[in-house]
Order: C-alpha cells, then structure tokens, then sequence
C-alpha cells in the first residue's frame, strides 16, 4: 500500500506545524521560571542556573542557519521529524538528570535539535502554503513564539504549586517531550517541501559562524556576574571576529557564483535588513522582561516560581488571543500597526518606570500595564514576520528564516544578559525600583526605535 502525503499545507498540516513548535520556546519560558528549583536540586549556583539556559540558547541560535540550508537540500518536513524526535527524547532524556553537568550537556543537544526544528516551520509554511493560509500561518507562528514561551512558564509554576521543587523541574521537562511526541505523530500530514536547487552546505562557513555566535552569545550570557574575567573577553573579541571573517566569507562565495549560506544578496534587501535588526529588538526586550519580571515576583512580592507565573498569566494569555485574532484585525488596521503598537509599548513601559519611581508598582498595578503591553507585542511581532518573508525570495525560503529565528534566539540571549545583568547590578547599589525604572526605560527607547524601523519595512 502506498501512502500520499499533501502538496499543499492544509489547516491539520498547520495544526501540527505549529505544536511542533511548541516545545522550542516552552524549554526557554519553563526554564526562566524554575532555575532556582533546579539549582537548589542539584546543589547549582546562579552561575550554574544561567548555564542551563545559556547552554540551550546558545546552540540553539548556533544551529538556526545551517539547519534552514538542511531543510532547503534534504526536505523540510523530514528535518521537522528529526528535530521532534530528538527535542522528544532529550526532553525526557533531561528529566532524570542526575546532576548539573548531565543537564547542561542534554540541554547543549537540545538546543542543536530546536535549531534543527524551528527554521523548517516558518520555511514549510511559506512555500507551501497558499496565499489566505500563508498569512495566518505567519501570524499564528508569531503567536508561538512569543505564546508557547509564556506557556512554559504557566506551566513550569502550575507544576510548582502541586509538586515538590526537585520533582517539579522534572515533570516541567516530560511535559515539554509530550508536547514533541504529539507534534511528531502528526507529521505526514504536512507537505514535504525543498528548495527547487540542490544547494551546498557551505560547512566552512557554517562552522565560522556556529563559532561566532557561541563565543559571543556564552561570553554576555555566562561572564557579566562573574567580573568579566579575562578569558571571556578574548572570547568575546573571538566571536566578533569569527563574525566578519564569514562574512568575508559569504562575499566570496557569492562572487563564484556559489549559494553562501546566509545569501548576501538577500541581506541588501532593505526591509530584509531592518526586519532582522527590528526582531533583536523586539526579542531582546521580551526574553529580558520575562527575566526581569520573574526576578520581580520573587524579590518584591515574595514569589516562588508559581507566583512568578502568575505575574505574567495576563500578559500571556492576551498575547496569544492578540496574536490569533492578527489576521482578522490587520487588513482593517493598515500598515502602520507595527508603528502604533510598538510606541503604544513604550508609553506603557515608561508609565512603569514612574509607577516603580514612586513606589506604586503593586502586583495590580503591573497587572494593568502588562495587559496592553501583550496586545502591543502580538501587534509587532506578528506583521514583522510576514513584512520580512513577504519581500524574501522563495529560493532562500529556509536560510531567511534561519535568519530570523536567529535574531529571535540571540536577542532573547543578550536581553538576560545584557539588560537582565543591568537589572541586577542597578538593583545591587539603586535599590529595586530604580533598577525598573532603569531597564524599563531602556526598553521603552527599544520600542520607539522598532517604531521607527517598523515605519521603514512598509
């Protein structure tokens, strides 16, 4: 007997493309909620705790690349299997973890899985599906990502509630391997799909930029609370450099006729461009506020993890229906959405950080700007995407979203490292509501300068 699969992206396909996709970003919410239980469990510091996040993140971002170009030559849906099978098995795999190094090295393989997975889903989605499904597939996409995030954190403090810490952090990750199980199941129902040339690999190229972004992203992950020790610089100017010398690389290739693996010519796109530098923003901001705002429930309302998640239900909850309702609302709301959302965010953000400077930043009152801000976010998010694939060539399908998903992982990188070390230092000698007022305002001139990108991607 043989067995046909789907051209075409039918609405069970997307269904099953997007649960997939769960598990990628819930590994990072759920992880920002329950560090603290993992390290009290296996006798972990704070610099053990950032190691189990950054250990993902890290390789995640590594892999994104060089996975889309796998997609393009050997079948998407054949890498969205192999990557589910794998986040499924190291998921499970990470639950019964007997001490800190086993973890991290679980979570190092997980990470190369999600990045083998993510860029296939936005790829798949966008050439194989038509026109009407095409735009809701972006859109619902975007509410994975942001959504699927703050879902593993309500789930990582739901679980925290009813069961003990060092079991808890555990259950956390066999849930985040049944959701890829239920993905993988699904799997025949998507259409496989490859680029229309067999393109090369470009390994020198793809383990130039593997080496870059690792020494990078772990350098402002791991070194900013431990004084910048020496070695962390060198591997920080290492990364930089790793970084321009593929470019070069990238240049070269080109000008042999030869396919690169991030495609230069895609990258003098305009809006191509900006799209990028508009989703670090955004992310950026984002994986910091969900670091900030945990760290929040704990030292100012006294929180454990479940309490942390329930500082940000509200906003999760209103992201994701924000973000499903996007294709109904943007063809009544025109091009300037992402504009109007983004500043909308930054005048709340601001309102924040007057709330924490004169002392009236309760638990309500958060509660009433973090609504808005979950409907501002879907806004930016959700039409960046599709403003970025709209304009990308269908032959470069799998290395743009490699691209952006990225972009998506090294911001959420730098915004825990970056804007969460600040958090922490202001908090250590301002105080905690200072340290608000600092990194909200921070946040709030990110989102006027999305704005201002956002008017230039219509």
């Amino acid at each position: 007997m043989t067995t046909t699969f789907p051209r075409t992206l039918t609405a069970r396909g997307l269904a099953i493309l997007l649960v997939a996709y769960i598990p990628v970003n819930y590994a990072f919410g759920s992880i920002n909620v329950i560090a603290i239980d993992i390290g009290r469990d296996l006798n972990a510091g704070s610099a053990g705790q950032q190691l189990v996040l950054s250990a993902y993140t890290a390789t995640f971002a590594a892999a994104l690349v060089i996975a889309g170009r796998l997609g393009d030559r050997f079948g998407r849906r054949r890498m969205i299997a192999i990557g589910s099978g794998a986040t499924a098995l190291l998921s499970l795999a990470s639950a019964f973890s007997p001490n800190l190094a086993v973890l991290v090295a679980l979570r190092i393989l997980l990470g190369i899985a999600a990045g083998i997975l993510t860029p296939q889903i936005l790829a798949t989605i966008h050439a194989t599906a038509e026109d009407a499904r095409r735009t809701t597939g972006v859109m619902l996409f975007a509410a994975m990502s942001g959504g699927s995030t703050v879902v593993g954190q309500l789930f990582a403090g739901g679980i925290a509630l009813v069961a003990p810490e060092h079991i808890a952090w555990r259950l956390v990750q066999v849930v985040g391997g049944l959701i890829a199980i239920a993905g993988l199941l699904g799997i025949r129902a998507v259409p496989e799909s490859r680029a229309a040339e067999r393109p090369s690999m470009d390994p020198v190229g793809a383990a130039t930029l593997a080496a870059a972004l690792l020494a990078i992203v772990v350098s402002l992950t791991l070194e900013p609370g431990s004084g910048w020790p020496a070695w962390s610089i060198v591997a920080l100017a290492g990364g930089i450099i790793a970084l321009a010398a593929f470019w070069r690389l990238q240049l070269r290739l080109e000008r042999r006729g030869l396919m690169p693996i991030v495609p230069p010519a895609v990258l003098r796109i305009p809006v191509v461009r900006r799209g990028m530098i508009a989703a670090l923003l955004f992310f950026m901001t984002y994986g910091a506020m969900l670091y900030e705002l945990s760290a929040l429930a704990r030292a100012r309302f006294g929180m454990g993890s479940a309490g942390a998640s329930l500082l940000v239900l509200g906003f999760g909850v209103v992201f994701i229906a924000a973000s499903v309702m996007l294709p109904r609302i943007l063809p009544k709301a025109g091009p300037g959405t992402m504009s109007i959302a983004a500043l909308a965010q930054a005048v709340t953000l601001a309102a924040v950080a007057v709330l924490a400077l004169t002392g009236h930043d309760g638990f309500w009152a958060l509660q009433s700007a973090l609504l808005p801000m979950g409907v501002a976010q879907a806004m930016m998010f959700g039409p960046l995407i599709g403003a970025v694939l709209g304009r990308t060539p269908r032959w470069a399908a799998g290395s743009a979203s490699g691209l952006i998903t990225t972009m998506q992982q090294v911001g959420l990188s730098l915004g825990v490292a970056v804007l969460g070390g600040l958090f922490h230092a202001a908090e250590g000698g301002a105080g905690l509501d200072m340290a608000l007022v600092v990194v909200f305002g921070i946040h709030a001139a990110c989102g006027i300068l999305f704005a201002l990108l956002a008017r230039r991607l219509r």
